[in-house]
């Protein structure tokens, strides 16, 4: 039984765990990156993941290079669900044809939270051959060693 309800409280945070990830053009070389992250998995990747995304959407628009200007993060959390547990003792006598019992229980509730995070980044891509491209991230390169952190 508390083996069952352990199961079904690991069950519920994951599934309320997750990354997304929206993209708003601002210029044909900048866009707008916000991540919104739910679950200790995904909140501790929100960085990451919105450096990912920075990599694809400047490989994805021709850019080779990018800088991430005007960052806000925020942290948080969220309610998602109760975990209840419930006992209680029953007693039943019967004396002829007459039952008699009573019933004494009791029972608490904890509320569950996911930790959350939002990160919102201005993509500025480059080419390599631009300027700007000097100290900038390179984006194959971000991609490349995604695998390896």
């Amino acid at each position: 039984m508390k083996l069952n309800l352990i199961a079904s409280a690991l069950l519920s945070v994951a599934l309320v765990s997750c990354a997304t990830t929206s993209e708003m053009p601002l210029a044909p070389n900048v866009v707008r990156l916000d991540t919104n992250a739910s679950g200790l998995i995904f909140t501790s990747a929100a960085g990451a993941i919105t450096m990912k995304k920075a990599a694809e959407a400047t490989l994805k628009r021709g850019y080779t290079h990018f800088r991430l200007e005007q960052a806000q993060t925020a942290q948080g959390s969220r309610f998602v669900g109760m975990n209840t547990n419930t006992s209680g003792f029953g007693q039943a006598s019967v004396y002829g044809n007459t039952a008699y019992g009573s019933y004494s229980g009791s029972s608490f509730s904890t509320p569950m939270y996911a930790p959350t995070a939002q990160i919102g980044v201005t993509v500025v891509m480059f080419h390599a051959s631009e300027a700007g491209a000097k100290g900038a991230f390179d984006a194959a390169d971000v991609l490349a060693k995604k695998g390896k952190v």
